[in-house]
């Protein structure tokens, strides 16, 4: 019996549980079934999918490394790589928003188009989600279908203006900025709706409206949102103002610990935008939030960096003995010397900058920033010298992502020129200086420079011990903080970016003291001598060879010594002055280089130079000191360009024109020549070098007329006096050196085995009304098969539209070349050359071949002679 009554309740029990059930069907609009599939849609959807991306986010966010140096992004929102790592998190949150939606949705959700209402009121939450997450995936089409959908069919529902603000985010992300306008205006415009309703609502009564009249709330909770993403949108057009109107706006709107963040980007706005009591306020607000260690620094830094005198010094200095700021002494020092500045103390703040950059052992933006300060320190007071060397010390340690380091590198470059012709002029002055100290005198002053840089490299070696100390104290104070692996000799990535900027500088050097120190210059401090101050600089080499026969024996002790250094030391002057007037814009500094030259009175190729560059620099400014220059020009170089300026102002436009006319005559001369009338070149020859000693193709003509003599005469001899002529008159010149070769063969002979050929060094011919082909040399024993498919695939797609043929050609026992014809002309031969060494696409490897354009007459002659180099030369003098 009992056994019976137990059974029959198992039943009914069963049975009331099929009911429930067939009473929960997605089909049927009870409260049971709207119950039912809204609790699980909201929990098994859209509650446990938001706590996946919340705390996905959260973990992102605390590990997030920000660049406090620029303003921070408004939005927080991984990168390409960074959001890798989320991928599980956020395809399990898509995956459970979209099985409920499948599963869940009142009535069926198979055919959405012809659904005309949803009774489970959770389904747009799980819609709205899976955009959310899809935007997180950065997948932004997946997230506008989402939120396309929720703005068509939950017209009635909060869920609308959810949809449309991260429709806003989204088109942002995508940079279409004017789309991201109209979701925004959109929630603007359902704002002010909502308020004139309210107001019309307190003055009418009451009245039903049925569901579908009904009009959606607008959900007060995406207010903060809102505001920042029209912040976000504002700073992305540029207009900083109304970034700051909306940040602020968002204020009113949002969680104190949502604030924390806003804040401090406002701070940073109002910095920028130069007003310092704003930001002061905002960065006050962020302390008293809740926000990261590294936000709570910076705040704490920047607030203090935008005071001034004694009090914020001292909080600096607190900062600068917490143990928790160990890592960031650098920006400290940093904000220090900043604070000097204001008060006009650059001494002070010079020796916090180089604090700064001592104390930058991995923060290469926070090294190059100091160094760049005191670059721009030292070019403001016109000292070039140092300057150039800390702009190098920056761009040396700079990554490309660093503001203006383009421009930086450019500085560097471009005064590094100024520097080595400033320090070779002290050095040669200097040591010209010593030389003509008397034995005695000489050898005691050597002994003095001996004895100092001696006592330098103690006090360098004393310095970098305790630099080493202050380091190893700082790694005391991380490892007290708990965080010792990021120190840098914990760390085995930046002990391997240390030692390759090390590199970078320095090359390989060996592990030694004094490793500096080679055979060049060294700096060190001016040292008066009978009422004169001599720069103590001298080359040395290791400490083996510092002594003073040494040092002596680089001294310009002879008169032929003294001359190349006088020429090294005006040649600097000179190169400085011109690097003063023309790069630096400084024309009093240059004239006092230029100067330096002509009051030497050594008889130089630059005395005309600078007495002209001279000239000029006063010829508008100074009439007594422009003609005092212009009398020394004519005066004593009458027959120079620069007197026949002086006399006629038009002189440099005339003789580019006469320039041109040569240019023309000696090109016709020239054919004549390829053409074999030898006496009509030799006429012509014969009234230039006789007459037109001005004739900038004079050297041509002389060795031209040696050429075409050669061709005339079987006595080669009769060509010596007039090749001697043009290796006297243009020693050093292309037609000089050639000159030089034809008379050695003249006087020695030549190897039976080379023929004579006055006319072209090279055995080929150029013709360019010759047929062109392209070879392509191959390396040894490389498939000429394979290589020929890969330029027949690479023609196909770039030179479709010319009728090339492709084969492959021995060359040699194990060399092959590829052989490409049918060009038109030259000119698409080089086209084909061009564009192949351009492409890697099909070619890979073989892009990088040896590739020339050959006639078919010069391809004989390669393949007969077998001397590739030979051809590389010809081709580059001729192509």
């Amino acid at each position: 019996m009992n056994r019976m009554n137990k059974l029959i309740k198992v039943i009914s029990v069963f049975i009331l549980l099929l009911g429930i059930v067939a009473s929960c069907s997605t089909e049927k609009n009870t409260l049971l079934s709207r119950s039912y599939h809204g609790m699980t849609a909201h929990y098994n959807g859209y509650f446990n999918a938001n706590e996946l991306l919340n705390s996905s986010m959260s973990t992102y966010e605390t590990s997030l490394k920000e660049d406090y140096y620029d303003i921070l992004p408004i939005e927080v929102v991984p990168n390409e790589e960074e959001v890798l790592g989320m991928y599980p998190a956020i395809d399990t949150a898509i995956k459970k928003c979209t099985k409920v939606i499948t599963d869940h949705s009142m009535p069926s959700n198979e055919r959405p188009a012809r659904k005309k209402e949803e009774h489970n009121r959770w389904i747009d939450e799980n819609w709205t989600t899976i955009g959310i997450a899809s935007y997180f995936r950065r997948d932004y089409e997946g997230a506008m279908k989402s939120f396309k959908f929720v703005r068509k069919f939950y017209k009635n529902d909060p869920s609308l203006f959810i949809g449309e603000l991260w429709m806003a985010k989204t088109h942002i992300a995508q940079g279409d900025l004017t789309k991201a306008k109209f979701n925004l205006d959109n929630l603007d415009q359902a704002i002010k709706e909502e308020d004139s309703r309210k107001k019309a609502k307190s003055k009418k009564s009451k009245s039903k409206k049925s569901k579908k009249d009904k009009i959606a709330k607008f959900p007060k909770g995406i207010r903060f949102e809102l505001e920042k993403t029209k912040a976000a949108l504002a700073y992305q057009t540029g207009d900083k103002e109304q970034t700051i109107k909306y940040l602020e706006e968002s204020l009113n709107f949002g969680k104190k610990k949502e604030e924390v963040r806003v804040h401090f980007i406002l701070g940073q706005l109002y910095e920028d935008a130069g007003n310092n009591s704003e930001a002061q306020i905002h960065y006050d607000k962020v302390l008293k939030g809740s926000p990261k260690f590294e936000m709570a620094f910076n705040a704490r830094l920047k607030k203090a960096f935008l005071g001034s005198g004694e009090k914020t010094q001292k909080e600096l200095a607190k900062m600068l003995k917490d143990a928790k700021n160990a890592e960031y002494k650098d920006q400290i020092y940093y904000a220090l010397a900043g604070i000097e500045l204001k008060e006009g103390t650059e001494v002070k703040a010079k020796e916090y900058l180089h604090k700064s950059a001592f104390y930058s052992v991995s923060n290469s933006r926070q090294k190059g920033m100091a160094y760049e300060k005191l670059a721009d320190m030292s070019f403001a007071t016109k000292d070039y010298v140092p300057a150039q060397k800390y702009y190098d010390s920056c761009a040396a340690v700079i990554k490309d992502t660093y503001p203006n380091a383009e421009a930086i590198r450019n500085k560097a470059r471009n005064l590094a020129d100024l520097v080595v012709a400033v320090e070779t002029a002290k050095y040669e002055d200097s040591v010209q200086m010593i030389a003509a100290l008397s034995e005695k005198d000489r050898e005691k002053f050597l002994k003095e420079i001996i004895k100092k840089i001696e006592e330098d490299e103690k006090r360098r070696k004393e310095r970098d011990a305790e630099r080493l100390r202050e380091l190893q104290e700082n790694e005391n104070l991380f490892l007290q903080t708990g965080k010792g692996g990021t120190w840098y000799w914990n760390n085995a990535k930046t002990r391997g970016e240390g030692s390759d900027d090390f590199k970078k500088l320095w090359g390989d050097r060996e592990n030694e003291d004094n490793w500096r120190r080679s055979e060049k210059v060294i700096e060190a401090n001016f040292i008066e001598i009978n009422g004169e101050k001599i720069v103590d600089t001298v080359e040395v080499a290791d400490s083996d060879t510092l002594n003073v026969d040494y040092l002596t024996s680089k001294l310009p002790l002879t008169d032929s010594a003294i001359a190349l250094s006088n020429k090294r030391l005006l040649e600097a002057h000179y190169n400085a002055g011109i690097i003063y007037k023309e790069q630096l814009k400084e024309p009093g500094i240059a004239t006092e280089e230029f100067k330096q030259v002509i009051n030497k009175n050594i008889e130089n190729e630059h005395n005309l130079l600078s007495a002209f560059q001279l000239y000029k620099i006063f010829e508008t400014s100074n009439v007594t000191e422009a003609n005092r220059y212009k009398e020394y020009i004519l005066k004593n170089y009458p027959n120079s360009d620069y007197a026949n300026y002086l006399i006629d102002p038009n002189y440099f436009l005339k003789k580019k024109e006469r320039d041109v006319l040569a240019e023309q005559e000696y090109v016709t001369v020239l054919g004549r020549y390829g053409r074999g009338l030898y006496y009509p070149v030799l006429t012509k020859a014969n009234i230039v070098i006789n007459n037109e000693i001005n004739n900038v193709y004079r050297a041509k003509y002389m060795l031209l007329k040696a050429m075409a003599k050669g061709q005339l005469t079987e006595d080669k001899n009769q060509l010596l006096p007039v090749l001697d002529s043009l290796v006297t008159e243009y020693p050093g010149s292309d037609e000089a050196i050639r000159g030089q070769e034809m008379i050695d063969i003249i006087k020695n002979g030549y190897s039976e085995n080379i023929e004579s050929d006055f006319g072209s060094k090279y055995p080929f011919i150029y013709n360019e009304r010759a047929d062109s082909k392209v070879l392509v040399f191959l390396e040894k024993n490389q498939s000429s098969n394979l290589a020929k498919s890969k330029v027949v695939d690479f023609q196909r797609e770039f030179f479709s539209r010319l009728s090339l043929k492709v084969s492959s050609k021995i060359y040699t026992s194990d060399e092959s070349v590829i052989l490409i014809t049918g060009f038109k002309d030259e000119s698409e031969a080089n086209e084909y050359i061009r564009v192949y060494k351009k492409t890697r696409k099909y070619l890979l490897d073989l892009q990088n071949a040896k590739i020339f354009i050959i006639t078919s007459d010069n391809m004989k002659i390669l393949f007969q002679k077998q001397n590739l180099e030979e051809y590389e030369n010809y081709y580059d003098e001729y192509y």
